[in-house]
């Protein structure tokens, strides 16, 4: 008897359900097809869990078997197509997974600034309080109505010297209230 006709023997018992065909099947191919498709998983857990399916789908449909097609073969085919929907499937996930993130990493990420922004300009506010009187009122002038030195002491009827040093001091006291936070 030949190699191809005892496939022939050993599916068509395997058809009828024969449980001995079957685990014949299962001890001639089990391993290698497991290494088949850890081949193109690379994961051997899911390579062999794959390789279970198969049997199984096997056993299940039996009576649906090719007469006419290799055990090897088909097999093979079986274990080949479930390795590529797994591949398919798991880079399906990993897209998702990667959207997913990164929707989220924007989203925390914008949370996290306006917390930090919060923060900072809490922070900033207490500095700034904290500021004699003349010396803020410079420095809010500066640095929030945007004007110059020139236009500061002409509003306050002093000198742009005296502009200079109230902005060095202002400049000092929040840069040493702020040091922690940046």
């Amino acid at each position: 008897m030949t190699v191809k006709e005892l496939e022939q023997v050993t599916l068509a018992a395997l058809k009828e359900g024969s449980i001995d065909a079957f685990n014949l099947c299962y001890d001639l191919y089990y391993k290698p097809l497991s290494s088949f498709a850890n081949f193109f998983v690379k994961q051997p857990a899911v390579a062999e869990e794959i390789t279970q399916n198969v049997f199984l789908e096997v056993w299940m449909h039996r009576g649906k078997l090719p007469l006419n097609s290799s055990v090897k073969a088909y097999l093979l085919t079986a274990v080949k197509h479930d390795c590529l929907d797994f591949l398919k499937h798991k880079k399906i996930e990993e897209k998702y997974a990667d959207d997913y993130v990164k929707a989220n990493f924007e989203a925390y990420e914008d949370v996290f600034h306006d917390l930090v922004n919060k923060d900072l300009q809490k922070s900033l506010d207490l500095a700034i309080n904290k500021l004699p009187t003349n010396c803020r009122q410079i420095f809010l002038l500066s640095r929030f109505n945007f004007l110059s030195y020139k236009e500061i002491a002409k509003r306050m009827n002093i000198s742009i010297k005296t502009v200079e040093n109230q902005i060095g001091k202002a400049l000092k006291i929040v840069r040493k209230e702020l040091d922690p936070h940046l």
